[in-house]
């Protein structure tokens, strides 16, 4: 390319994807009757089920107040409810309900027929080098910024 643009670079590509794929789930996860993001606390309840909402914070890599208002909407839907911790009254403690526990299957569902979708085409190993890809990325991304001398 002799002159390249921003629409031609990678990181232009991988928003683009990223906007693509965000629209496609918010679709999906609407049928649910979840808005985008509440899948992932649901999901990371499932594994760790009465952390405290900072803990969800940081497993999410999302900042503390993103996480209140998630948690306060699940509450709100009867998807999950918060207790105090028996052991320090400053934390709130989340816990999926009956019915947030009933969600996780039809959210792995929609996640894994979304996944189908977005790399229909590619092979076992090209899916593969995509994830890690995409791993290693977000990896560099965390590390410390340095300014360029």
């Amino acid at each position: 390319m002799d002159n390249p643009t921003i629409r031609d670079s990678v990181g232009y590509q991988l928003a683009s994807a990223s906007k693509h794929h965000r629209n496609y789930f918010t679709e999906a996860l609407d049928e649910l009757g979840l808005q985008g993001g509440q899948e992932f606390v649901l999901v990371q309840l499932a594994e760790t089920n009465g952390c405290s909402q900072s803990d969800l914070a940081e497993a999410l890599s999302v900042k503390p107040p993103t996480i209140t208002k998630l948690v306060r909407k699940l509450e709100e839907s009867g998807l999950v409810e918060r207790h105090q911790d028996p052991d320090d009254a400053r934390v709130q403690q989340v816990f999926l309900t009956q019915a947030g526990e009933e969600t996780i299957e039809p959210i792995e569902e929609c996640w894994k027929q979304g996944e189908e979708v977005m790399l229909d085409g590619f092979t076992t190993e090209e899916r593969l080098l995509l994830r890690r890809m995409l791993i290693q990325v977000q990896e560099n991304i965390d590390m410390p910024f340095e300014k360029p001398h």
